[in-house]
């Protein structure tokens, strides 16, 4: 169902224009001043972008990664890892019905050298998992922060997994930069502080969503833009 649709010729200066407002925001962040909820800024303004130029799916990803900006910016850390998880989850989703529409086109077959590209990404991102529950996780404080950090790091590095599955560098590049912006964050917070870690986590944070955001376009745009499609 299309509710709403932008010319394809008309989609990259959207995207270009939107990334000049995003990068603008992003800078608004890091300037000292003391503007409320200026955190969600620029992921608010993927995700409105998004409502014509992605999947519905990166739409609720990006809307749920706005909220947990909100909340992080209050210094609610529980419902910030509740609200990413939700967003991850829209993300692996994403990339799940991606996978499998180019798994399709190739009749249902998956290559030997497909096969051997899940191992090593599989142990890669298990190699992360292990970091996260040998370092952080134990960390963390006891009860239901705990169980939150260890849920919160499964999913994550699901996302991780799926969109190294994609064999799309920016989606890879996107999800690592999602990884390290989470580890230096949780690094900082539980276990030890972490010199430059404000930088460093809203740096890669920013960047990991825009580069999901970008990549997602032309998924969507190889026929009109549609707001909405079920």
């Amino acid at each position: 169902m299309a509710i709403f649709s932008i010319k394809e010729s008309k989609v990259k200066p959207v995207v270009f224009v939107t990334t000049g407002l995003f990068l603008c925001l992003a800078a608004v962040y890091f300037l000292p001043v003391p503007i409320p909820g200026k955190l969600a800024f620029p992921v608010g303004l993927l995700f409105l972008a998004s409502l014509w130029l992605t999947r519905w799916e990166v739409s609720l990803a990006l809307l749920f990664s706005a909220l947990g900006d909100i909340a992080g910016g209050c210094g609610e850390i529980f419902w910030q890892m509740g609200a990413f998880a939700v967003g991850h989850i829209f993300y692996i989703l994403f990339f799940v019905k991606r996978y499998f529409a180019k798994v399709d086109r190739r009749d249902g077959k998956v290559s030997r050298r497909a096969v051997a590209h899940i191992s090593v990404f599989t142990l890669c991102v298990a190699a992360v998992l292990a970091v996260a529950f040998a370092l952080v996780v134990p960390s963390m404080p006891e009860g239901a922060m705990r169980v939150a950090g260890g849920t919160y790091a499964v999913i994550i590095c699901g996302m991780f997994l799926m969109a190294l599955l994609q064999r799309s560098s920016l989606y890879a590049l996107g999800a690592a930069m999602f990884v390290i912006s989470d580890l230096v964050l949780s690094w900082n917070l539980f276990v030890e502080p972490v010199d430059g870690a404000g930088v460093t986590i809203m740096v890669t944070y920013y960047l990991a969503q825009w580069l999901i955001f970008v990549r997602a376009t032309p998924y969507e745009v190889a026929h009109p833009v549609r707001l909405l499609r079920f």
